[in-house]
């Protein structure tokens, strides 16, 4: 848990920029993290400010490692953590001398610096910015796709099963941000079908995290009719096969024109979105966008297909006009939180429920629910109360830059005891009593009978999942995941589990075993098998006995070609009651003899066509 404090401002504002620092700043660097008592052996060639952090590349022979300080957040690991920051590196294996001088060094000098200090030095830095300045390798060196054109193109994306690039790409469509924009969509009618937020329900290709259909039924999230869509809602350009041959810019300026009447209208900001398809037609829409920009005056924001284009979109509303709601502020309301990172739904009506219980309230929530109104609000509260979740941590960064109000980010609430855990963390910022800790118990009494019974069943079913040795985060970090402890929850819940691991050698695959094993809670309950082809991982998938997988990606017939069912993030849900119907989902999905029966059906070629079954009758 993140301790709750207020956050010293800032007198110059680096966040989200990228700007490369000179020598004062790679001197600082050596000094808090302790390299410059390798005595030269290990010098720092590059910094630079990325975002919402402060990285550095050391020198290591001939290679370069990079080294990142950022805020620390619930279940940050890494080399280093003080109360407010986590150190942490990329690349390849730090040389033993260098990992004992910041495990020795950096914990003592880098306690009570806050990520806002260090952004302060660096904007000091006289070199800043400077066009000779070298910066830090972009991420994992390049070993794995960097940009989200080529999320399928490494060598082992056929063992993706989480859809971190897609994920990535659609942080902000996370968001329900439509009272304060206006959307336009430069892409084809297919990218409607991984957004999440539309004007009805359709078939998604991702099963994102924050979509509630699976929880609450179809229409769960669909804030808009077809009326009040039309006017002010989302329109596309709807490119089709021809325009990516043979190009059609009018196209854009037409969808462009459309835009501009509907803002005239509504008065809303044009929120344009530009996706792969223009990109890799090679078309430019950035310069018929600065056109249309002057021409017209429309106050317009303009995104690319990268993540980087993502980081500020809401920087206006949500460090701008959020600090200048604090400034106005009163008194806040005591015993009063606002929950961030949590959807409103039936989950937080229980939440609030049990926050009243240990006399705490919930004044307001924002993310991924944004409005104007909302922000305004904000500093009503005494605490604000976030959810981890990394995909949002940049969105985060932006609350938490210059705020007075203190924050806490705990766990999130998923089962029984982390939904209790996480009451009595908000509650014991204002002050515990016994008597809250009884009401808690009743509370929790019904939903724990429950689970004993579901429980009793689950121990004799298997969940799996595929990971590659890379990734192994996606079960030991709940950030990664939205807040949920793949592992930890499923555990709690009685599930045996079995972890198909991707790995390319045998040292890799040693490592990715050791932090799963350390992950779970009784690690003989729990079997991990390796494969490295695409072969063996369908051959380890139809011999595994777990009953279903875990995918982010919609109909995932690597999975039910293998006679399993599919579960992913969207089956689970925080609180008491949530943990229930998360368990009784889960168990009804392995009952579920579907794909089990009607496999030969299913089966496909390595390239994944579909293949006729074989001659004979009846199911196997």
């Amino acid at each position: 848990m993140v301790a709750a404090r207020k956050t010293p401002p800032s007198a110059v504002r680096l966040a989200g920029r990228c700007v490369a620092a000179g020598a004062r700043t790679r001197r600082r660097l050596e000094e808090l993290l302790g390299i410059d008592e390798t005595r030269g052996r290990f010098p720092l060639r590059s910094a630079a400010w990325m975002d919402h952090a402060l990285e550095a590349g050391v020198a290591v022979g001939d290679r370069e490692v990079v080294i990142r300080i950022e805020r620390r957040t619930a279940d940050a690991e890494g080399l280093v953590t003080t109360p407010d920051l986590v150190v942490y590196y990329r690349g390849k294996d730090l040389p033993g001398e260098l990992l004992d001088a910041i495990r020795t060094h950096a914990p003592r000098r880098l306690r009570g610096t806050t990520i806002e200090a260090l952004e302060a030095e660096v904007a000091a830095d006289p070199e800043l910015g400077a066009a000779t300045l070298p910066t830090p390798p972009s991420v994992d060196e390049g070993e794995r796709p960097g940009a989200l054109l080529d999320t399928w193109g490494g060598t082992d994306a056929y063992a993706d099963f989480f859809a971190g690039g897609e994920l990535a790409r659609e942080q902000l469509d996370s968001l329900d941000p439509g009272a304060l924009f206006t959307f336009v969509q430069h892409s084809d009618c297919e990218c409607l079908h991984v957004n999440p937020h539309g004007i009805a329900p359709i078939v998604w290709l991702v099963n994102h995290p924050w979509d509630n259909r699976v929880r609450y039924g179809a229409a769960a999230g669909v804030r808009q009719d077809l009326v009040s869509a039309a006017a002010e809602g989302m329109m596309t350009s709807d490119l089709d096969e021809d325009d990516v041959i043979l190009g059609n810019p009018g196209k854009l300026r037409r969808l462009l024109a459309q835009a501009e009447r509907v803002h005239r209208r509504a008065g809303k900001t044009l929120f344009v979105s530009n996706t792969c398809t223009p990109v890799v037609s090679g078309e430019d829409v950035e310069s018929e966008i600065d056109r249309f920009r002057a021409r017209t005056g429309c106050p317009l924001l303009y995104l690319t297909v990268t993540p980087r284009s993502m980081v500020n979109v809401f920087e206006d509303v949500l460090v701008t006009r959020r600090r200048a709601a604090e400034r106005k502020a009163r008194r806040p309301r005591p015993r009063s939180v606002n929950l961030i990172g949590f959807r409103e739904d039936p989950a937080l009506d229980e939440l609030r429920g049990l926050l009243a219980t240990v006399d705490v309230e919930l004044r307001g929530v924002l993310l991924p629910d944004l409005t104007i109104e909302r922000v305004d609000r904000l500093p009503e509260a005494a605490c604000n109360v976030f959810l981890p979740n990394q995909l949002w941590q940049h969105l985060y960064d932006q609350l938490l830059s210059d705020t007075r109000m203190p924050h806490l980010m705990p766990p999130a609430p998923y089962g029984c005891a982390g939904t209790l855990r996480w009451v009595e963390t908000v509650g014991a910022q204002f002050g515990l009593t016994e008597k809250h800790r009884r009401a808690l118990e009743a509370a929790a009494a019904g939903p724990r009978a429950r689970l004993a019974e579901l429980r009793a069943e689950a121990e004799g079913r298997r969940l799996g999942f595929v990971v590659r040795a890379d990734q192994t985060y996606y079960l030991t970090r709940p950030a990664a995941t939205a807040g949920v402890p793949l592992a930890a929850l499923l555990e709690e819940l009685g599930f045996g589990l079995e972890v198909l691991l991707h790995a390319a050698d045998d040292e890799s695959a040693r490592r990715a075993a050791e932090q799963l094993r350390a992950a779970f809670a009784r690690p003989e309950r729990h079997r991990l098998e390796t494969f490295d082809s695409p072969a063996a991982m369908a051959r380890r998938l139809a011999e595994s006995r777990a009953e279903a997988f875990l995918s982010s990606h919609f109909f995932d017939w690597r999975i039910t070609a293998a006679g399993k069912n599919l579960f992913s993030l969207q089956h689970f849900e925080p609180g008491l009651r949530g943990a229930v119907r998360t368990a009784e989902r889960l168990l009804g999905i392995c009952r579920t003899p579907f794909y089990r029966r009607l496999r030969r059906y299913l089966q496909r070629t390595p390239e994944g066509l579909r293949r006729p079954p074989p001659p004979g009758r009846g199911t196997s």
